[in-house]
Formats: structure tokens, sequence, C-alpha cells
């Protein structure tokens, strides 16, 4: 599906972000009751066409005063086509178990909160028409880090699952990638920084990409299939997972990783002896010449396409 804060040949099934919080923060205070965190704990809020959801890992407490049994909450999903709030609450303990209607309403009032003051707040929302979405996300969090005295943002993680509508490439003259129509790709960024610092301008430090296919040429011809690989601060990749193409491809075992990098490293003057060498340590060769054929077009692509997603600049993990 299209969304306007992206260009018109990703198609995004989803984004999410999602940051860790210390073990007692409050997030919220009623009466006598607390929602906080038992221990550290992931919070991750994910955005799809029809939803809003705010999960949390472990799940966090909603604490009560004895002889009442505490309760857990797991996550809270908002549906945007009809308002609809579904918390998730159970009972973790205590000898008496009341209250569990009371507090599935305070964590619909905990949603709510979240989404006040944004266009969210008024069902039917649809976030992949909405011209300004990353204004909208920027109130949702200034809305969770002001709701109840925290927690304050401090760095993130910001992941998505998308598919291409269009072929993509990259090219520094005749080596580069090209990633084909139809492909899915999931990918994940590490920003660090306050809130502030995040919307204004984020830090990227590292990127995973994994992709069902991204095709390495050298000297024009199809060399390696790049399932995984991550780019960090400084523009360094690590190729983590990769199958060998052409003939490579079709030999065996180690054979076919020596074969993928003499052709890769010919005319470079790099040899060795598969006979002296493990498995490992071939496989390791292989993926470190990867990255070395690979980093020049990436690079240039990166450079050239740098502000494709709304508010951030890709340029700063180079």
């Amino acid at each position: 599906m299209a969304w306007r804060f992206l260009p018109p040949w990703l198609d995004l099934e989803s984004v999410s972000i999602s940051f860790d919080l210390p073990a007692r923060t409050v997030l919220k205070r009623t009466g006598i009751a607390a929602l906080a965190t038992s221990s550290a704990t992931a919070l991750r809020l994910t955005l799809a066409p029809t939803l809003l959801r705010v999960a949390f890992e472990p799940y966090l407490v909603i604490d009560l005063p004895p002889p009442l049994g505490d309760m857990g909450l797991q996550q809270v999903e908002y549906d945007f086509r009809t308002g609809a709030m579904t918390p998730n609450v159970f009972y973790t303990g205590g000898p008496v178990r009341v209250g569990k209607d009371s507090a599935e309403d305070e964590a619909r009032a905990f949603m709510r909160g979240l989404v006040t003051s944004t266009p969210m707040a008024i069902p039917p929302y649809d976030p992949t028409s909405d011209p300004d979405l990353v204004v909208t996300v920027r109130q949702v969090l200034l809305n969770l880090e002001s709701d109840g005295g925290g927690p304050a943002v401090r760095g993130a993680r910001v992941s998505a699952r998308l598919t291409l509508r269009e072929a993509l490439a990259g090219a520094v003259g005749s080596d580069g990638f090209r990633i084909p129509a139809g492909a899915t790709i999931a990918a994940s960024v590490d920003v660090e920084g306050t809130r502030q610092e995040i919307e204004t301008a984020p830090r990227v430090q590292r990127i995973e990409v994994d992709c069902s296919s991204a095709v390495l040429l050298k000297r024009g011809v199809e060399q390696a299939d790049l399932r995984r690989f991550v780019v960090s601060r400084g523009g360094e990749i690590a190729v983590e997972r990769v199958e060998p193409l052409g003939a490579a491809g079709q030999a065996a075992g180690v054979e076919s990783l020596v074969r993928l990098f003499s052709a890769l490293a010919a005319g470079g003057g790099v040899a060795f002896d598969p006979k002296h060498l493990g498995p490992s340590a071939v496989e390791g060769l292989v993926k470190e010449e990867i990255a070395r054929a690979l980093r020049p077009a990436l690079v240039d692509w990166v450079r050239q396409n740098a502000e494709i997603v709304v508010g951030m600049d890709l340029r700063q993990v180079l």
C-alpha cells in the first residue's frame, strides 16, 4: 500500500519504533494503581494501515496495594477504522482478583492519551493518506514522554517491512547491485539522541537489512544473492548471509565459495589455497570480498537517495 511520506515504488506493510525503558519506570498513575515496568522493558509502537499497537516486553505491571492482586498489560491495539481499543490485561498474582474491567479502562485511557491532539484520535483515520504523518508520530512520542512525567526517550530502533513495486539498482562502473521488483525487505535502523534530537536530526548508527533477493554484480555478471547485511556508522558493511550464483552457485559446499571468491577477486591479485583453510574461514573471506565489492555502489546509491524517508538523512550512516 502506498504511503504519502514514502516514494510510490515502496509498498509499506508496517513500521514500528521501539526503545528501552528502565526498571520501575512509571508510565501512568491513577488512584491507588500505578502502571509501571518491573524490569528493563522494550516498548514498541507499531503503525499499520488500520491500527496502532503499543506492546511491552516483558509486560507492564499494574501495581495495586495488598491484598488486591496485581495485573499485567501486554499490549493495547487501536483500530483506526472504528476507534475500538483492545487491551490485553491479565492477573499476575494476589489473593483478591478484582478490578480487571477498571484496569482495561485505564489501558484504553493510556492509548487515548497517546493519540490525543493528533488526527489519529478521530476515527476513521487513514495513516497512508496523512500528509503530515511524521508530525503525527512526533506528537504521539511527545504524548508518551509527557504522560505521567515520563519516560524520556533516548535512542530508538525504527523497523519497517516493505515490498518493492519497482526494481532498485545501484552501480559504480560495471559493479553494483540489483533488487528485483516484488522483493521483500525488512529493515531496522538504530538511531541515537533524545526525542527532540531524533525528530530534528536523528543520528543513524546502524542499519540492518534482510532481503528476499539483492543480487551483487561484479564486472556486469551476477555473482551472489545477498540475503542479510548490516551497514554501520562510517559506511562499513558486514555481509551475514549470502548465496552464490552462476557457476559458483552450481558447485557444492566449500567449492562454491572458492569459485565465488575467485570471481570476485579476479584481477585483484588475491588468492588462497582452500586446502589450508576451513569452511568458516573461506566463508569469512568471501563475505569480506562481497562487502568490498558492494560498498562503492551502495554508498553512491545512499548519497543519491538519502532523503527517501521523510525526516531522516541516510547519509549520516556513511
